[in-house]
């Protein structure tokens, strides 16, 4: 039999031959059973003389390897414990978001949409003038409207037009950053009898 499973099957046949104690109340002090108490240090010295010469060496040394890895100093590149710092210079101005109304290959279409859209903006909404273009793209003309470079701002402003241009959606693009609405402008609908935008000269550019 292997000489390491003996202590094993020692310790089991010892256990098992316990006699197993009457159930007591949680008061009464409970009496260890002398097969189990094996002082820890008896244990170690038995298994010890079990050991061949290289895993008694690596007995002896494993305290003093955990002590040396516990206090291991582990080294981290400046790199990634640095605190990153945004670069304002990095910021792109011109990178933004706009609310797509339409997607067609009808440049007619197209250009009474953005037209539409305009008039109706003027006269419903208040706090933001929003712009609007048409983009041609290979094969379609685009309409969007919007100068946004917050995403947020964006979705919300999308929400509030989608009743009424059901096909408005958020996407990436290029902004005019004059356009863009400060963070303290709130976009609602005009109330009733509210005064109403002047008409902008700018609104026949459309490419």
């Amino acid at each position: 039999m292997n000489k390491y499973l003996t202590p094993v099957f020692l310790f089991l046949f010892l256990w098992s031959c316990a006699s197993p104690e009457p159930v007591t109340e949680r008061d009464e002090p409970r009496e260890p059973s002398p097969y189990l108490e094996i002082p820890d240090e008896v244990v170690d010295e038995f298994l010890f003389d079990e050991l061949d010469e290289f895993e008694r060496l690596l007995f002896e040394t494993r305290s003093s390897l955990e002590d040396q890895f516990s206090q291991l100093d582990h080294d981290m590149p400046e790199a990634f414990t640095r605190e990153v710092v945004r670069d304002d210079s990095d910021f792109d101005e011109y990178a933004g978001f706009r609310v797509q109304i339409l997607s067609s290959r009808d440049v007619v279409h197209a250009d009474t949409t953005r037209d539409n859209f305009i008039a109706w903006a003027d006269t419903t909404l208040a706090g933001f003038q929003p712009e609007a273009y048409v983009l041609f793209r290979q094969p379609y003309y685009r309409v969007r409207t919007g100068d946004f470079h917050n995403r947020e701002v964006a979705i919300e402003f999308s929400r509030m037009i989608k009743p009424f241009f059901p096909d408005a959606w958020v996407v990436h693009d290029r902004v005019e950053p004059h356009r863009v609405p400060a963070d303290t402008v709130e976009i609602r609908f005009r109330e009733p009898g509210e005064e109403l935008i002047p008409f902008r000269s700018d609104t026949l550019s459309r490419y």
